[in-house]
């Protein structure tokens, strides 16, 4: 939906803010820009509280490029979680591990290695990657860290990610045709946040009682859009001996 449809959403059918047809066109609880910033905000809460915002082929968001020695990235600031990383010319994906499990990546050469000097693997081609850490202070961007290092070989080489993100632009009142990124299946629900942002600022004819009941639709909706996406994600499980038992198989 455009925002001119989603404006005249919250307005004339969540708000009922229709006071302008008796008293004219200036008689207005909120203003455009104020809706407009509301809008703004439950676009951002619901991306990330679904992650639901995927994305695979927008270059300045999904690739990084390598350096020589470089273990470390900064991502582009949409980017709230990163589903899957993959090197290059490579058709799988890199493992995913956190730092507490670093030392579980095997090293080729010599065939043992001291789980204590981990971090002093020799550069070469990524073989694992992590995302648990923030290191940006300034920007606050997710970080990406890949395991070993990259060698002079891998040099300008590019992983390749899917990601779950923020929307890449912000509403303006002066682009009333601007489409929302979200699915157009939860882009109703997702303004049900911006009705309760509205009706919270005021308490005129129990204004506060309406406003908790879109913020319990926008959290519901959100909810159910979780179980949606686990939904599709979801593995068989599988039964392998010397595995621990049952273990989820992707």
């Amino acid at each position: 939906m455009k925002l001119e449809e989603l404006l005249s959403e919250l307005r004339e059918n969540l708000l009922r803010d229709d006071a302008e047809l008796a008293s004219g066109p200036d008689d207005k609880l909120w203003s455009d820009e104020t809706l407009v910033r509301y809008i703004n905000d439950a676009q951002q809460r619901f991306a990330r509280k679904t992650l639901s915002l995927r994305d695979a082929s927008t270059p300045e968001v999904v690739q990084v490029t390598l350096a020589t020695g470089v273990s470390s990235y900064s991502l582009h600031a949409s980017v709230l979680a990163v589903v899957s990383g993959r090197y290059d010319v490579d058709t799988a994906d890199l493992a995913r591990i956190g730092r507490t499990r670093v030392m579980t990546i095997p090293k080729e050469d010599p065939a043992w290695f001291d789980p204590s000097t981990v971090n002093q693997m020799n550069p070469a081609r990524p073989i694992a990657f992590s995302t648990d850490e923030t290191l940006d202070v300034d920007t606050k961007a997710v970080t990406l860290t890949v395991y070993p290092a990259p060698s002079a070989t891998e040099n300008g080489k590019i992983i390749y990610m899917r990601v779950a993100r923020l929307p890449l632009e912000r509403f303006t009142i002066d682009d009333t045709s601007a489409e929302c990124e979200l699915d157009e299946d939860y882009q109703l629900d997702m303004i049900e946040w911006a009705a309760y942002r509205a009706l919270r600022t005021s308490d005129i004819d129990g204004h506060s009682d309406a406003a908790e009941k879109h913020r319990d639709r926008f959290m519901e909706a959100g909810d159910q859009v979780l179980k949606d996406i686990r939904r599709k994600m979801q593995a068989p499980i599988t039964w392998e001996f010397g595995r621990n038992g049952f273990t989820w198989e992707n």
